[in-house]
């Protein structure tokens, strides 16, 4: 346990303190606060600008740029450039395919943080302008259904190709700002922005409660179903090709 303990902290921390890590970041929040200050602050699809629709609508915007932080996470784990983590990979008595379970839970930890931080953002930024009228209790599924779809599905994705070859990484980031502007039917959205910005103005009621269509539903748990499919598969060929390794 102490080793599992040890390289997860080897890895946040080589996540963390990287100048790829705080680039992504500072754009990320920049962007963050443009839409704070702009699209959210007028309301998303004639609902409250603190509704669980436009927090929703906040969260979905940034998830372009908010998966390619974490392929780039997943890219500086697989290309494995320093020769400390070679070392600490080969004196670990580490079952592989737990290690690299260390590994991904590291990047997704340091993806957490500007998550959170973005999270905090605009909640912080609702409070200040409506304090008790935001319904703080009812962002939480939002958040939940814009971006855990797309964050298991991406680490599965990048898992799997950081395996392949490190550099296919950096096409999996330009095909993940690219799926914000493809057209698919809403029910497939991979960051669900039709169901924040278009379907709450089919509903009855100048700010309706918070609701997902069956549709939805079965598209978010098929990309996150999908992603834990592509880890688990990751993780079985990982530990094979150690084996052959050794």
């Amino acid at each position: 346990m102490c080793s599992v303990g040890k390289v997860f902290r080897y890895e946040l921390h080589r996540s963390i303190w990287n100048k790829g890590f705080w680039g992504i970041a500072l754009v990320t929040l920049w962007y963050a606060w443009r839409l704070l200050t702009g699209t959210i602050l007028l309301g998303v699809a004639n609902t409250a600008p603190f509704s669980p629709w436009s927090f929703g609508a906040y969260l979905a915007q940034l998830l372009p740029l908010l998966s390619v932080l974490l392929l780039f996470l997943l890219w500086n784990q697989s290309a494995e450039r320093t020769r400390g983590l070679e070392v600490l990979a080969d004196t670990a008595p580490i079952h592989p395919g737990r290690y690299l379970l260390v590994k991904c839970g590291a990047a997704f930890s340091a993806w957490l943080i500007l998550v959170v931080a973005a999270a905090a953002l605009g909640v912080g930024f609702l409070a200040a302008l409506f304090g008790a009228d935001v319904p703080y209790h009812s962002l939480l599924l939002p958040a939940l259904v814009a971006l855990l779809p797309p964050a298991l599905f991406f680490l599965g994705c990048g898992l799997l190709t950081g395996r392949i070859h490190p550099a296919l990484l950096f096409v999996l980031m330009a095909a993940a700002l690219a799926a914000a502007y493809l057209p698919r039917p809403a029910e497939w959205s991979l960051y669900a922005v039709p169901l924040f910005t278009e379907y709450p103005l089919g509903l009855n009621g100048p700010d309706p409660g918070f609701t997902v269509p069956v549709g939805t539903l079965l598209g978010r748990l098929a990309y996150g179903a999908a992603g834990m499919v592509l880890m688990c598969f990751t993780v079985v060929r990982h530990r094979s090709w150690r084996k052959k390794r050794t």
